[in-house]
């Protein structure tokens, strides 16, 4: 209100001395004398009709700077909303396979995890909906609290949760694996008040080299995690395929070379 206020008296004042100045050079055109009446006239009607003019002005471009404002601060938010699955607060399924491609664009390599509810069918059928629920906001807390800064976490199905770990080893990512499982596994599910019931997780992963596509590297993931289904649920599988194509560390191939060189060799 203030600002507008300011901004109105200086428009009137300006506007007023404007009219001043056109009145004294009208004035001094026609040979008439300048006299106190006509200043005073030319000052007043600009000041009855030029300060409510630009005041109301002023106000509604306020008004209406406001309800941009707002109207922007919520797209933002509705599109932050759209991206986000909203029981789990994990990336939906559209948003995690974007934020993975634009990911793997920028490195070299990186691990994909994907990860399976154990019987989900059976707690829904038997406890409820709002139970297994439950159940995957445990998993999702766990994927949380278990993924590291920068990885890319997303539920993308029912009861199905995936894992992009932009750079990490086969190593790093079975591990990781391992702890998530751990970390359900042991997470108290109640059912009832004082009734727990076990929930597990099953696991796949696969390494995720530049030249394959998300879907190639899902798909190898997905065969792994059906391995570990058959292999009764509760477990990690990694894709092995891609181990021999792992990197020799630079201190052993400077040793190698150093041999290389010696004499007799």
């Amino acid at each position: 209100m203030r600002t507008a206020l300011l901004k109105a008296f200086l428009t009137t004042l300006a506007v007023i001395v404007f009219c001043e100045l056109v009145c004294c050079a009208v004035l001094w055109w026609m040979g008439a004398e300048i006299t106190a009446f006509p200043l005073i006239m030319t000052a007043t009607l600009p000041a009855v009709t030029a300060f409510p003019n630009a005041l109301y002005t002023y106000l509604q471009n306020h008004k209406l700077k406001a309800a941009l404002q707002e109207l922007k601060l919520a797209h933002q938010q509705l599109q932050a909303k759209s991206r986000i699955d909203h029981m789990t607060g994990l990336l939906n399924r559209g948003s995690f396979f974007d934020a993975m491609k634009i990911s793997r664009s920028r490195i070299e390599t990186g691990a994909v995890l994907v990860i399976d509810a154990d019987h989900f069918k059976s707690i829904n059928d038997t406890y409820g909906h709002a139970i297994g629920d439950r159940a995957l906001k445990i998993i999702a807390f766990a994927l949380q609290n278990v993924t590291r800064k920068g990885d890319i976490v997303g539920r993308i199905g029912g009861e199905e949760f995936s894992i992009f770990l932009p750079c990490a080893s086969p190593e790093t990512a079975s591990r990781l694996a391992e702890r998530i499982r751990t970390e359900v596994e042991n997470t108290s599910f109640y059912t009832a008040a004082n009734q727990i019931h076990p929930l597990t997780i099953s696991i796949g992963g696969a390494m995720a080299p530049k030249h394959e596509s998300n879907s190639q590297v899902l798909s190898k993931a997905d065969k792994c995690l059906y391995q570990a289904k058959q292999r009764g649920r509760n477990c990690v599988v990694f894709d092995e395929s891609d181990q021999s194509a792992t990197v020799t560390p630079l201190h052993t191939r400077l040793a190698a070379a150093n041999e290389r060189d010696l004499p007799g060799r």
